[in-house]
């Protein structure tokens, strides 16, 4: 054998010498062929009680249409887009989630199912599906409201007509919501619905995204939706935050009801953000009143030392009376400055609410203190 032939000799299978492979051509190609394939594919077709989300493409006479990934937009009836009082609430370009349901004319989406239009199937359907449906609130009975379904009798008790107590069920009386299915017998005899549901639903939504975006020292709009004794809750977008009765006004308050209402809108400042999306020991500050302009340095400025002037009686205390004498100013009588006699307490000389003429004793402006005089004003009396 020659050197040449010793040099590169040729492998056999017998010697146990495997010629090298590798599967990175194979594996390509295949990826490349499943992409390509995902790519060509049809869009899913959509089903009656999908639920969707897509963005409005185009709004055009009685209908929007709404992209969602499909081979074609699916129309929803414009007057779906608008609130109660007949202003739009979309645009084009906005998101919208909304139900899928068949019409006539196809499938379109639907905010709730119109029992009339989709047939008689479709209550099976939106109870299987969780599919929101309208109905007309009709007259009140034991326990709740008969609910009109496009011709077909529901119930829906009291405490599931809102998210609050509804403490006058009158004002739902002729209103058409939406409503979910809870309850559905297999003749339809029984049918329990809710529109609390939808609404609690539609809060914890909307509260998740207002978590993520919550900054302390943000100025909010929020609605009141309840007054209490210590102040009154303010829903800021899904959340309820809790402006203490201090942070109302710069003026003292003695019953948040004297300044606010329920359902009222309200600009507010978050002071303070606690425990955050954990349930119940989430705490959310707000105060009105670090948004209102403090009428004390103008107004304590303006006051001279020996100077007359009229006021309101807002306190009595076992010390003395407070004063107010502008909106957002009060003053301090000392028990020892209501009369030139020994008094014991402040209600054996004055009344809450009465009008007084007081005199200026002192003005502290960086203590924010004005002290009064009864005594000492020009047209007091002995008593």
């Amino acid at each position: 054998m020659t050197s040449d032939q010793n040099e590169n000799p040729t492998p056999h299978p017998d010697d146990g010498v495997v010629e090298e492979t590798s599967d990175t051509t194979d594996n390509s190609d295949e990826f490349a062929k499943l992409l390509a394939a995902s790519e060509n594919a049809e869009p899913t077709e959509a089903q009656p009680g999908d639920k969707l989300t897509g963005r409005i493409i185009q709004i055009d006479g009685p209908d929007a249409f709404v992209d969602c990934g499909l081979r074609n937009e699916l129309p929803i009836s414009v007057q779906e887009l608008k609130n109660t009082d007949g202003e739009m609430k979309f645009k084009v370009g906005d998101e919208i989630t909304a139900y899928v349901q068949k019409s006539p004319d196809g499938l379109k989406l639907t905010k709730a199912v119109n029992l009339k239009e989709a047939g008689s199937g479709a209550l099976i359907a939106a109870f299987a599906a969780g599919t929101p449906v309208k109905g007309k609130v009709g007259s009140t009975n034991k326990g709740g409201f008969s609910i009109d379904l496009d011709g077909t009798r529901a119930f829906c008790p009291f405490s599931q007509i809102d998210v609050r107590r509804a403490d006058n069920p009158e004002i739902f009386v002729d209103q058409t919501y939406q409503f979910k299915i809870l309850e559905l017998s297999e003749d339809g005899r029984n049918i329990v619905v809710s529109r609390r549901a939808l609404l609690q639903a539609d809060r914890e939504s909307q509260a998740e995204s207002t978590r993520g975006s919550l900054v302390l020292g943000d100025n909010l709009e929020g609605v009141v939706t309840r007054l209490v004794p210590f102040g009154a809750f303010v829903d800021i977008g899904g959340l309820e935050g809790l402006v203490h009765i201090s942070q109302i006004s710069h003026q003292r308050v003695g019953d948040p009801s004297e300044v606010l209402k329920e359902g009222q809108t309200v600009q507010v400042k978050i002071l303070e953000i606690q425990n955050l999306g954990m349930g119940r020991s989430e705490r959310i500050s707000l105060s009105i009143k670090a948004l209102a302009t403090d009428p004390w340095p103008e107004t304590a400025s303006s006051m001279v030392p020996g100077q007359d002037v009229e006021g309101r009686v807002t306190r009595l205390v076992d010390f003395g009376v407070f004063v107010e004498l502008q909106p957002g100013v009060e003053g301090l009588i000392h028990i020892s400055e209501l009369a030139n006699r020994r008094v014991i307490h402040p209600r054996e000389v004055l009344n809450e609410d009465e009008q007084i003429n007081v005199r200026i004793l002192d003005v502290d402006l960086d203590r924010r203190r004005i002290s009064l005089s009864r005594k000492q004003a020009s047209d007091y009396e002995e008593d």
